[in-house]
């Protein structure tokens, strides 16, 4: 599994520790063949917040490797770094399950750079519903950040998911990033906001008239 994040708040990073660590003591027969790469990119140091924040992440993921780690096999892999693109398209690749969980976030280029990434089709993507990107990979696994058991269940159903249904869905999701790339993107934002204007200028008329 795979989690790429910025230091924030917003990411919902300690509550998919949790929900990780959920799936662990639910599912005991996981233990020794699944590990998380939890990659954290630092950001605002110098705020007290964010520093309590990166001492809870720490904390929980030296819990978790305490907890259920041994000699052979550690859960989670924590990079508390930025890393380059190279880097990052290596780690996409070779994790079977993204993990974009956010309570509340923009686009997310994460989600889509990772569903781009898989060329074979197979992976699986559990992506918050508070993530823009929702709208358009709606095949992913769509959870509700604020619940641990449903993202811990969406973890098991990832893992145990049929190769030939994570082609399929990758493939829908793939063929919609394709073709909706950043000038049909742009063209559409502009067509949109030439509308907005059109209607402000209607509504305006209107008042004036009256």
């Amino acid at each position: 599994m795979l989690s790429v994040d910025r230091l924030d708040y917003s990411k919902g990073i300690l509550q998919r520790l949790r929900a990780f660590d959920l799936m662990l003591s639910q599912n005991p027969g996981y233990l020794g063949k699944v590990a998380l790469i939890l990659t954290v990119v630092p950001s605002r140091e110098l705020v007290d917040d964010y520093k309590e924040l990166k001492e809870e992440i720490d904390e929980l993921v030296g819990n978790i490797n305490g907890k259920y780690g041994n000699l052979d096999w550690l859960p989670i892999h924590y990079f508390y770094r930025s890393m380059d693109f190279e880097t990052l398209l290596s780690l996409y690749k070779i994790a079977n399950i993204g993990l974009v969980t956010p309570f509340r976030d923009g686009m997310n280029l994460i989600a889509k750079e990772y569903m781009a990434s898989k060329v074979d089709g197979q992976g699986v993507l559990i992506l918050s519903e508070m993530a823009g990107a929702a709208a358009e990979l709606s095949e992913a696994m769509i959870i509700n950040p604020n619940d641990l058991d449903q993202m811990a269940g969406a973890m098991v159903d990832a893992l145990e998911m049929p190769e030939q249904q994570q082609v399929s869905a990758n493939r829908t999701m793939q063929r919609r990033l394709k073709r909706y790339d950043i000038q049909n993107w742009t063209s559409d934002f502009l067509k949109r906001l030439n509308t907005a204007k059109q209607d402000q200028r209607a509504l305006l008329s209107k008042y004036l008239d009256q």
